[in-house]
C-alpha cells in the first residue's frame, strides 16, 4: 500500500497502550487512525485544557476576590491622595475608618487565606468551636479568628 504519510515507530508503556486500545475500541478506529487523531487533536487545539467546573468556579471566585481587592485599593488610594491635597486628619483616624471588613468565606477560600487545604480547615472545624477559633487565629495572616456557621466561615472580632 502506497502512502505519503510518514511511518513512526514508538514504544508505549503498558498502561498507555491499554488506554490507546480502549480508545481504539470506543472510537472504532484502526491503531494508525487513532494515533493520527490524537496527534492532530494535540497540535491543532489552541489550548489543550479539559473542562473542569471546579477550576472554573475557583477562577471565578479568585476574580471576584481580585475585584473586591481592587475596589478596596481604590478607596485607600482616594483617601491617601485626598489626605495629601488638603489638611488631613490624623493617620490613625484615616486608617481606622478604612479598614476592610472581611466577608464570610467558603472552606476553600478560608484554606487559601490560612495557607492550608480545605480538608484541613474542615477537620479543624470538627474539633470544636473554641479550638477552631484559636487554631484559625494562629494561622490567619491578620490574626483573625474564624467561626463556622452552616457552610460558611465567619470572621470574629475578638478585640
Amino acid at each position: 500500500m502506497t502512502t505519503k504519510n510518514i511511518r513512526v515507530v514508538g514504544y508505549l508503556p503498558p498502561p498507555y497502550y491499554k488506554k490507546l486500545c480502549e480508545y481504539i475500541r470506543e472510537q472504532e478506529l484502526t491503531e494508525s487512525a487513532a494515533i493520527v487523531k490524537i496527534v492532530k487533536h494535540f497540535f491543532e487545539q489552541p489550548s489543550v485544557k479539559a473542562d473542569n467546573p471546579e477550576k472554573d468556579a475557583e477562577i471565578a471566585s479568585l476574580k471576584a476576590d481580585i475585584a473586591q481587592i481592587m475596589q478596596r485599593l481604590a478607596v485607600l488610594e482616594e483617601a491617601v491622595s485626598s489626605g495629601k491635597s488638603r489638611k488631613a486628619p490624623s493617620r490613625s483616624f484615616m486608617f481606622t475608618h478604612l479598614e476592610p471588613t472581611l466577608r464570610p468565606l467558603k472552606s476553600d477560600e478560608l484554606a487559601r487565606r490560612l495557607g492550608v487545604s480545605s480538608n484541613t480547615v474542615e477537620q479543624e472545624a470538627l474539633k470544636g468551636e473554641a479550638d477552631f477559633k484559636d487554631w484559625s487565629k494562629r494561622k490567619d495572616p491578620g490574626s483573625t479568628a474564624w467561626q463556622k456557621r452552616g457552610d460558611l466561615f465567619h470572621p470574629l472580632d475578638l478585640s
